[in-house]
């Protein structure tokens, strides 16, 4: 079985030809009883089996797939802090006390991330040189500054930066209007970052199995028995860490989310100098636009752009195009450049814009809908998680534990997001 398969036919996957040697290889082929079950092998899922078999816990994690083979070894490896809404609509929609806990908790996120990094040695190109959530027209500015105040308040590494300062550090002639500079996130190989969460685990003493999808979940002897083809887990408690690729086993998950395609399109290694002027201290950036586009220059000089949508049959001609059109709008020094990699993958999203953590049944906990923001907050519930799980004190868990919450018109919404950003980028400066 090949290590990481893609999303859809014809794909060509970045990170996968770049990726390190997968630390996993085993299926489950016996039984096993655990203190606790991971289902997942994402960030989420990866971090809470490692920061379990940190405090002494015996884990065993079971992916259906290969490690990384969901979002976490798709997205652009842009680890910024937060989510996408400011603060204060968190606050809104949770409560004051859970909406400080819940942004303070975050707020750091790029920092467990890359403090794990150190800590572990891992090899996954991290770069802490910062993102910008930079305007795409000056009409953004307004927003970006009371985000950025927002942000500021909560206690924040970020600055309000202004035209000039963004066009220098962009080198694009459309990000000139200013943005919000956050020097406490960075960029990673996001594949290598989840096989490197997974090779630290392992050395912690968790158990992880791929390729062994669960077929049934039930509760047996007041413990919670998954079965797969080829063996089985008896444990305590369940953390369901598949989010986006959550299947009929994990059908709480499938229904709290919307699953929404992204894709990304990076090229062949610039040459050094034109590499070198595009995002010259080497920002992460994502932007403003309907269409939210993401652009960084990789360790080996590559151009990567992602934003919303799939590669599927004709989708991907039309896709590729509007990127074409969009990159030599915002970089014209990398026109002539072809793109040699495209490939795509699903991203929950909840109606809200803000993740959930719910307890589907006692000792079954399932985080999903990152919205699209999955490195950092993935790392962190995983690390509370693994934290609320040995103390049994879920008053100090930061983030909101809710029952199963049921998005509504999942599959109609869905072909939304994915024909509605297909109309757009067809039409799109043509």
């Amino acid at each position: 079985m090949p290590e990481h398969l893609p999303q859809d036919a014809g794909e060509n996957s970045l990170w996968a030809a770049t990726a390190i040697p997968n630390p996993v290889s085993e299926q489950l082929q016996e039984k096993l009883q655990a203190d606790v079950l991971v289902v997942g092998g994402g960030y989420t899922g990866l971090s809470t089996a490692l920061h379990l078999a940190e405090h002494g816990v015996a884990v065993v994690l079971l992916e259906a797939r290969s490690i990384g083979f969901g979002g976490s070894g798709r997205n652009a490896g842009l680890v910024n802090a937060g989510v996408w809404k400011n603060p204060e609509y968190v606050v809104s929609k949770i409560g004051a006390a859970a909406g400080e806990k819940f942004n303070l908790a975050l707020r750091d996120s790029p920092r467990l991330v890359f403090d794990l990094v150190e800590r572990f040695g891992m090899q996954c190109d991290a770069d802490r040189s910062g993102t910008i959530n930079i305007a795409h027209g000056a009409s953004a500015m307004r927003y970006l500054e009371d985000r950025c105040r927002q942000l500021q308040e909560l206690g924040a590494e970020v600055e309000l930066i202004d035209g000039e300062h963004s066009h220098r550090l962009s080198a694009s002639p459309v990000y000139r209007h200013g943005g919000i500079l956050d020097r406490s996130a960075g960029t990673i190989h996001p594949l290598n970052y989840v096989r490197s969460l997974a090779k630290a685990a392992l050395v912690c003493g968790a158990r992880i199995y791929q390729e062994s999808a669960i077929e049934s979940l039930s509760r047996q002897d007041n413990r919670w028995l998954a079965v797969t083809a080829n063996g089985q887990v008896a444990a305590q408690q369940v953390v369901l860490a598949t989010n986006a690729y959550a299947d009929k086993n994990s059908q709480g998950v499938r229904e709290s989310i919307v699953p929404v395609f992204i894709f990304q399109c990076a090229t062949a290694p610039l040459e050094p100098a034109l590499a070198a002027g595009i995002t010259p201290e080497r920002h992460g950036l994502w932007d403003t636009q309907t269409l939210m586009t993401s652009s960084r220059i990789d360790r080996s000089g590559r151009l990567v752009m992602s934003s919303a949508g799939r590669l599927r049959g004709p989708q991907r001609g039309i896709r590729a195009g509007w990127m074409t059109r969009t990159r030599n709008r915002l970089f014209p020094q990398a026109r002539a450049a072809r793109w040699e990699y495209l490939w795509s993958g699903r991203v929950g999203v909840t109606s809200s814009k803000i993740l959930r953590v719910q307890l589907l049944a006692p000792g079954v906990f399932a985080p999903a809908g990152y919205n699209g923001r999955g490195v950092g907050p993935g790392t962190v519930i995983g690390k509370h998680l693994a934290d609320t799980i040995v103390s049994g004190n879920r008053d100090d868990f930061p983030f909101p534990i809710e029952t199963l919450y049921r998005e509504k018109w999942s599959a109609l919404r869905a072909g939304y997001y994915d024909y509605g950003t297909l109309a757009l980028q067809f039409v799109d400066r043509r």
